[in-house]
């Protein structure tokens, strides 16, 4: 969601410095943590994922993508590690809505494939007929692992090493109904 459905917000430097200095991913550090200790960091996490809700912005051409994505009556999932809670608030905000939306609260999170094949479940379509969007590499792995495409949106940024797990690369979303149309042609 953060960096692809909304314009990136969450600072997680920040958000581990406020976690007493954890390194390497969040969630994986949080899941090896005694339950008072997880509560205490959820806690935080929690609180930047609602500023973040709260204050988000549509990446440039979310609303035109998803409304020509279902005038072509294409299933649109939204897998993150994100909360519910926090999804929920930005979908009512901007007045968006997914067929199968997956967060951290259904099973394992990005960069496992899980949440790519729920999603593909919920909205009857096979994953080798699917593509995952997203800004950063777990996405891409999620994606591939799942037997997907991966296509990594840049956001104006140079993303080289993520670049051998990503079937395509675009600048901007209004990019990809080419990238699905190539795909159809074969």
């Amino acid at each position: 969601m953060d960096g692809t459905i909304t314009r990136p917000f969450l600072n997680f430097d920040r958000i581990r410095q406020e976690m007493g200095g954890i390194k390497g991913p969040i969630l994986e550090a949080m899941a090896k943590m005694t339950p008072e200790r997880r509560g205490q960091v959820e806690a935080i996490l929690r609180g930047h994922e609602e500023r973040a809700a709260d204050q988000s912005e549509l990446n440039p051409g979310v609303r035109e993508l998803l409304s020509d994505l279902a005038q072509q009556g294409r299933s649109v999932g939204l897998i993150t590690r994100n909360c519910r809670a926090s999804v929920e608030k930005v979908c009512r905000k901007h007045a968006i809505a997914f067929e199968g939306i997956v967060t951290r609260e259904n099973g394992p999170v990005k960069p496992d494939p899980f949440g790519f094949l729920l999603a593909c479940r919920r909205m009857g379509v096979a994953p080798d007929q699917s593509i995952m969007v997203g800004d950063y590499l777990f996405d891409l792995i999620c994606g591939r692992r799942g037997g997907g495409k991966a296509v990594l949106l840049c956001n104006g940024k140079s993303y080289q090493d993520y670049l051998p797990e990503a079937d395509f690369a675009i600048g901007h979303l209004n990019e990809l109904p080419q990238i699905i149309s190539d795909l159809e042609k074969g």
